[in-house]
């Protein structure tokens, strides 16, 4: 290959690239709304990364009449408004609390039991397990305990691709572990 070909070929794969992140540029936060106000009022959007197909687990409820895969802000729109004006807001409550592992999110659970008697009416008595595309949303990094956060696109449902696999406390051994 001569070194115009090679050229050629360079510059097609940067146009490429170019173009893949200009639409991942374009994708809408399902939240764009919230997270603007919040980034208007100085707040501002951690490090995210594609999540690359991942497998992720999340606390949710087994009663099929709550919602599920509703970050903190929307399932409390006061909670955000008193956050603002104590100036505690944060754009993480407008994404899902993730874990890496099932294992390191039982962990996590069984601590939030221990310190928080009715933690199962506030985050979930189960865990539901599931796969993140690219095309779901993006989300940060893992801390050691496993914990990221997920940011949804517009159009996203994790009802579809997230499923209950195990029930981590129901309401008559809800008083600690």
């Amino acid at each position: 290959m001569n070194f115009l070909a090679f050229f050629f070929v360079v510059l097609e794969i940067l146009f490429i690239f170019a173009a893949v992140l200009m639409l991942m540029q374009q994708k809408k936060y399902k939240y764009q709304k919230q997270i603007d106000e919040l980034t208007a009022l100085g707040c501002q959007l951690p490090t995210l990364y594609p999540p690359n197909n991942m497998e992720a687990c999340r606390f949710v409820f087994s009663d099929v009449n709550r919602q599920n895969h509703v970050p903190q802000y929307m399932s409390n729109p006061k909670r955000m408004l008193q956050d603002v004006e104590k100036g505690k807001a944060t754009t993480s409550l407008l994404s899902l609390s993730c874990f890496t592992t099932s294992c390191k999110a039982e962990t996590f659970y069984t601590s939030l039991r221990k310190a928080f008697k009715n933690i199962s009416s506030s985050v979930g008595d189960s865990l539901a397990e599931g796969k993140l595309s690219n095309d779901d949303g993006v989300k940060t990094g893992s801390s050691e305990n496993g914990h990221f956060d997920f940011y949804e696109y517009e159009g996203c449902d994790l009802n579809n691709t997230f499923q209950i696999n195990k029930i981590l406390c129901n309401n008559e051994s809800n008083h600690g572990v």
